[in-house]
């Protein structure tokens, strides 16, 4: 698994605890997409997610995966 491997919407929606549809709808609302990778969590190659680095607090490290 490579270090810039986030997570899928599946996965985010469990961690969240939050619908898949909300979740799709609030990373397309910030402007993350999505591209083809090994899921940190459940290791499924799927559409998977992170924040990009511009869109993270100053200081701290807020990506998804």
């Amino acid at each position: 698994m490579s270090a810039g491997s986030g997570y899928c919407v599946d996965c985010l929606s469990q961690m969240y605890g939050e619908p898949v549809k909300a979740i799709s709808g609030y990373l397309s609302e910030v402007g993350i997409v999505g591209h083809q990778a090994e899921c940190r969590n459940c290791r499924a190659r799927k559409e998977t997610f992170k924040a990009s680095p511009s869109s993270e607090p100053e200081g701290r490290n807020a990506e998804f995966g």
